[in-house]
């Protein structure tokens, strides 16, 4: 915490000695950014670090806010989601079916004196690694593989975390037979390691020293070193329709999907104008384009893999392995497989062979990755039995092996053919 209020307190200073009235408008943003660092609540606090169990203080819990409308069902219906799922489910323009009504969300809660955290990030179309900054914007290119950063799919931009919730702006309509539209967070990715409990950042040749070989599953072709921590810090990203993020007021939270170029066109030339969603009344203040986001600390397992037997870069393949290791451990430990998921991560020096990360996907973990890394091998081999038995094509793949409704955005990528050779080869050589 006094760490994020000197480095607030700090870009404070800098604009205000550059002077100019804009830059007074930034000052009080960054004055505002602190009051909601201050404000926020103890528990919640201790709960996000890892320092009490997030089951007993649920944390990063937001609401879609609808009270404020003179409908009767305003007041009865609660709606609440953590925030990894209310940044695609409560966003701007998306729908939510609650008492037998629709209710469209229309904005983000403000509060008083309070501010949105900004964040600058950019992923390698590329590699895929997560760039991340606090205080200044993302500059190319990627440091892992010298990518330009800003090229096609618009993995880049400014995220703000709606840590105060979500608001509906209009009255809600009965729900009918048509799906509610929804804009889902696209992907996980994998930051960086965040403080330990003595309050060091675990720098890379730190994390490189603590991996651990798995002697069990290791041979001379292929050898795989793995790394547990309960410090692992994930970003969630939803950049909008189209990666074309939302246009939020600042002054009253009004937020929409940012329209296309030609649907500018078509609108009025006073199209910065809106209405208050708490209100209802015209608001004249300036909207800015943001991607919504949130970072989270959860139990992560980091596997890398060497050897003459690893030498494919093909993002198909470690796509295959992250989603058919899931599915092998949620069968042979009996982990639901919601408590789970995964992530590719590449960080500098690392060259062409991404990472495997696995994650709790619970609030602050419950060491289901720490039971992975005890039982690898047992997890290896129900992997590899699953993927063997399954009927599918070998170069697709279906919802008995590696598919499931959460990593539909990479249905097109899984093969069940690429990781049941790849476990086959790693287990033969390990002589399991």
């Amino acid at each position: 915490v006094q760490d994020d209020l000197t480095e607030f307190g700090r870009m404070e200073q800098e604009v205000l000695s550059e002077g100019g009235k804009n830059k007074y408008k930034q000052a009080q943003y960054f004055q505002r950014v602190a009051n909601t660092i201050r404000s926020r609540p103890l528990f919640g606090f201790l709960g996000a670090r890892n320092v009490m169990p997030k089951y007993g203080f649920p944390t990063d819990v937001v609401e879609l806010r609808t009270n404020h409308l003179p409908t009767p069902e305003a007041s009865r219906v609660e709606l609440q989601r953590d925030l990894k799922i209310a940044i695609a489910e409560y966003a701007p323009g998306g729908q939510v079916v609650a008492g037998g009504k629709v209710w469209t969300c229309g904005g983000l809660h403000r509060q008083t004196n309070r501010d949105w955290p900004k964040h600058h990030y950019a992923v390698c179309p590329e590699c895929g690694h997560f760039h991340h900054s606090l205080d200044q914007q993302i500059q190319g290119p990627c440091k892992v593989c010298g990518a330009n950063l800003f090229s096609y799919k618009r993995l880049y931009g400014t995220f703000i975390v709606p840590e105060f919730g979500f608001i509906v702006a209009e009255l809600p309509k009965d729900s009918g037979e048509s799906r509610p539209q929804r804009f889902y967070a696209t992907q996980v990715f994998f930051s960086e390691y965040a403080r330990t409990e003595d309050g060091n950042n675990l720098e890379d040749d730190e994390r490189d020293q603590q991996a651990e070989l798995d002697e069990s599953l290791s041979s001379s072709k292929a050898q795989i070193w793995k790394k547990y921590s309960r410090y692992g810090k994930l970003a969630l990203v939803n950049p909008g329709p189209l990666g074309r993020g939302y246009r939020v007021c600042s002054s009253c939270g009004f937020a929409e999907p940012t329209p296309l170029p030609q649907e500018s066109k078509r609108k009025s030339k006073k199209s910065n104008e809106h209405a208050n969603p708490r209100t209802g009344k015209p608001c004249k203040g300036y909207t800015n384009t943001f991607h919504l986001g949130h970072e989270f600390i959860t139990d992560v397992l980091e596997l890398n893999f060497t050897g003459q037997l690893v030498n494919s870069p093909n993002s198909n393949l470690w796509w295959s392995v992250v989603f058919s290791l899931l599915e092998g451990a949620s069968q042979a430990l009996g982990i639901r497989r919601d408590d789970l998921n995964g992530t590719l991560y590449r960080k500098p020096g690392s060259g062409h062979i991404p990472a495997v990360v696995l994650f709790d996907n619970v609030p602050g973990g419950a060491g289901h990755v720490r039971r992975i890394a005890q039982e690898l091998v047992l997890t290896f081999q129900t992997t590899y039995e699953r993927l063997d038995k399954c009927e599918c094509g070998e170069e697709t793949s279906c919802y008995e092996c590696l598919r499931n409704f959460r990593n539909q955005p990479y249905h097109d990528q899984l093969q069940r053919g690429l990781a049941r050779d790849f476990l086959q080869q790693v287990l033969q050589a390990a002589g399991v």
